[in-house]
């Protein structure tokens, strides 16, 4: 048994860990405080990698572009809440799940069409340069690049800061108050409506900021968004409905290192399987228990 192999692959799990990580915080708030099932989480991160590349490919520095499209997929979450499925959840009240979810189908498919058709139609991938990339040497034969390491800082900073947020801040305790009972959260002064429209635009600038450095390791393609977004719901549903942000990003982080290290014995693009099986597994077991309707959706009507 090769060590330093096994070395590297468990570092290079933390490295795609951390960033499924933060996805999987943002998905956690989506489908947990705000109760919608987002799949247009993916258009998100695509959105946010094609205005990061495009502006790079015009000559804007790197880490500009990239605030730049973090800032686009934030924006854009928010829109999302604010004008589709907030009158949805009005409009249909308890029985909000069903169109919300078409409706968020529909806007990963028509978004992800939309940008290849503006963006894509001659090049079906664009390059993005983030940072400069070097190789750092590491004790113990292990190595990484300096794209991996500002990753694993980014991604790490900002896992921690959602974490001691939603654990020890203000915002936290609104966002626990609305999940737990956002019939109470009214009679108190918090408007749930406003607390779900930040939540989107959280995580949305969080899937953004996966969006942008995809795209700098790969480049950014039209169908980029979907197997990030997928690994999200994921990590949210095996995490639980109310689960704290710490047990999330272990459970991020947990799964970036199996799907990594999963490839010792499938191959590299059938690492998906893991994820999906691990799901499998979990629903078999013990039930979704993520989506609670009842006590929001009426909060809602």
């Amino acid at each position: 048994m090769d060590l330093t192999l096994i070395g590297q692959l468990v570092l290079n799990g933390l490295i795609t860990g951390v960033q499924l990580a933060v996805l999987g915080l943002g998905m956690s708030l989506i489908l947990n405080v705000a109760q919608r099932f987002h799949f247009a989480y993916s258009l998100t991160i695509t959105l946010a990698a094609f205005v990061a590349a495009l502006l790079g490919q015009a000559g804007v520095p790197g880490p500009v572009a990239a605030i730049a499209g973090v800032v686009a997929a934030a924006v854009l979450g928010g829109l999302i809440e604010l004008v589709l499925y907030r009158p949805l959840a009005r409009r249909s009240g308890e029985a909000a799940l069903l169109p919300i979810f078409v409706t968020a189908l529909g806007l990963a498919i028509g978004g992800q069409s939309l940008i290849q058709f503006v963006w894509a139609r001659e090049a079906t991938s664009i390059a993005f340069e983030l940072v400069p990339v070097t190789i750092i040497a590491l004790p113990f034969g292990l190595r990484m690049t300096t794209f991996d390491l500002t990753a694993l800082i980014v991604f790490g900073l900002v896992a921690a800061a959602g974490v001691v947020a939603l654990r020890y801040t203000r915002f936290g305790q609104i966002v626990r108050g609305v999940r737990v009972n956002p019939s109470m959260a009214k009679v108190v002064g918090i408007r749930p409506e406003s607390v779900f429209v930040a939540i989107f635009v959280v995580a949305s600038a969080g899937s953004g900021l996966y969006g942008v450095f995809a795209a700098a390791r790969y480049s950014a393609t039209p169908s980029m968004g979907y197997d990030p977004m997928f690994s999200a719901f994921v990590i949210a549903f095996l995490a639980g409905a109310t689960a704290p942000g710490l047990r999330v990003v272990i459970v991020g982080l947990t799964l970036g290192i199996v799907q990594v290290v999963s490839a010792l014995v499938i191959p590299s693009n059938l690492t998906n399987i893991v994820i999906f099986g691990l799901l499998f597994v979990y629903l078999l077991l013990k039930g979704s228990g993520v989506i609670r309707l009842t006590p929001v959706m009426a909060a809602r009507s």
